[in-house]
């Protein structure tokens, strides 16, 4: 039905007598400001009543208005219907679908607009850039053309900070980090949007101590941060595993004011636990009481990597009891904690209850990975193999790397040559499956295949990474790579290591 007819049954709802063109205006602006959806019909009859569906701008409000209200196809009927379509027209529509999530089709009407010769301004780029934000890596080409029209546009004057911000944001989150440094190191003003964003982008592409970096010269030029500034940080602490210098930033999130703000308190939460302090993390959880899932299916990962299991299965027991949403992300955290404790009978149960629907959450290739690894943990490899050739998805690397390995443990080489070989076929470009599968042929005495697989690695130049941990220390961080004999304090490692295992 168009918009013309869908006018027309709509009348009747709404009395038309005292509205004039200024009433309207109000109107629309007020239920947009509400995403209304019901205003939308009986508000178009009054425009096209007081015959005002030839004004641009109230036409474009009230496409805007459906647009809010998640009527999208309505708004571009309405677009299409309008007689004079200008640059605030155009621009309303692309931004409003770049907000709503329709990235895509936000696209498609800026090359719409563009098409049609209608010459984009700084909110119209705003919003492509949003939508080749919201697409990912296959919209990067589109987006450095809109970068370019940027240029071109700052050749004229000067560019509003929001645009550049646009930019910046649009490099980051389609994964080309290097275009994203460049942006900002010409950016005229690096407020606190732009830093935010560019520590984002190298926390996301493992780049955490640039990250940090970043944060201590904004506070040393004066740049001010928020919530978001510190959850970054916070989060940049964890992946580090820097503990000292997460507890100072602790000690800013307090006093700034931010211990309350539930993205921060969940980035504390993590940081602790990857820093083995599970205790300082239930503290913080615990410090102010939330409904939040992601909240508590953070504290319920936390318990379960460190051998709490049965704090992890009760909480997630007491997130039902209060009503709080166990979505896919928590069903996978228990049935992680389950695997980590070995708690069978509890993960089939967890198991179950999504897969025959008494859950609304979705089944996914990492629920039956985490299922399988369960069963690998407690030896269960026939079982495991016989739950991984039945999944009703496509071959997971992480279960058959869960068999792989629980084959090692249990010394159950056949089955080991198995997973490797069908791990390999899944990824060849992975060096770690050409190793393992040479490692499960010699721990059976197959030394002819695992001569023969050897001198293929060496043919296709494959080598094994060696190994690499490292500990914080008073003085600074230690690092350790596997055969590496260069730390200046060897000797005194070997001999405390001694010393350790004949007290042992």
């Amino acid at each position: 039905m168009s918009p013309s007819s869908r006018a027309a049954s709509w009348q009747s709802a709404t009395t038309l007598a005292a509205w004039d063109a200024t009433s309207l205006a109000s109107a629309l602006k007020t239920a947009a400001a509400r995403r209304s959806a019901a205003h939308v019909g009986p508000l178009h009859a009054v425009l096209r009543k007081l015959g005002l569906s030839a004004s641009a701008i109230h036409a474009t409000s009230l496409a805007h208005l459906a647009l809010r209200s998640g009527l999208a196809r309505y708004a571009r009927e309405l677009f299409d219907e309008m007689p004079r379509r200008d640059v605030v027209s155009w621009t309303s529509l692309v931004t409003g679908h770049a907000h709503q999530g329709l990235h895509r089709d936000a696209l498609a009407l800026l090359r719409r607009m563009v098409g049609s010769g209608v010459e984009p301004n700084g909110y119209s780029l705003s919003g492509g850039l949003l939508a080749c934000a919201g697409v990912g890596r296959s919209a990067l080409a589109h987006g450095k053309e809109i970068h370019a029209s940027v240029v071109k546009m700052s050749s004229r004057g000067p560019v509003d900070p929001v645009v550049e911000n646009g930019v910046l944001d649009m490099y980051s989150r389609c994964g080309s980090i290097e275009y994203a440094l460049r942006v900002f190191g010409v950016m005229r003003v690096r407020n606190m949007v732009a830093c935010n964003s560019m520590m984002a982008a190298l926390l996301g592409t493992g780049q955490a101590e640039d990250a940090l970096r970043l944060f201590v010269s904004m506070a040393s030029c004066g740049v001010g941060v928020d919530g978001f500034s510190f959850s970054i940080v916070v989060d940049a602490c964890g992946e580090l595993a820097l503990l000292k210098q997460g507890m100072q930033v602790h000690a800013q999130v307090v006093g700034g004011g931010f211990e309350a703000d539930v993205v921060v308190r969940n980035s504390l939460v993590d940081m602790y636990a990857k820093c083995g302090c599970v205790d300082s993390a239930e503290l913080v959880f615990k410090a102010v009481s939330s409904n939040d899932a992601l909240l508590w299916t953070t504290m319920i990962s936390a318990y379960g990597k460190f051998g709490r299991v049965r704090d992890a299965v009760s909480m997630f027991e007491r997130m039902a009891h209060l009503g709080i949403k166990q979505d896919g992300i928590a069903y996978l955290a228990v049935l992680s904690a389950c695997s980590h404790g070995g708690l069978v009978r509890e993960g089939w149960y967890y198991f179950n209850l999504m897969s025959d629907g008494s859950s609304s959450v979705k089944m996914q290739p990492e629920h039956y990975g985490c299922m399988a690894d369960l069963l690998c943990r407690r030896g269960y490899l026939e079982e495991a193999l016989e739950f991984i050739q039945n999944m009703p998805f496509d071959s997971s690397v992480a279960a058959w790397s869960a068999l792989l390995n629980s084959s090692r443990i249990h010394g159950n080489a056949k089955l080991g040559q198995f997973a490797a070989s069908f791990l390999l076929k899944l990824d060849p470009e992975n060096h770690s499956n050409w190793v393992a599968l040479s490692s499960v042929h010699a721990s059976g005495n197959d030394w002819h295949e695992t001569w023969t697989i050897r001198e293929s690695m060496s043919r296709v130049c494959v080598k094994k990474e060696p190994g690499c941990s490292w500990v914080e220390l008073c003085d600074g961080v230690h690092v350790f790579i596997m055969a590496d004999q260069s730390h200046p304090e060897l000797f005194q490692i070997l001999q405390s290591l001694d010393s350790f295992w004949q007290f042992s």
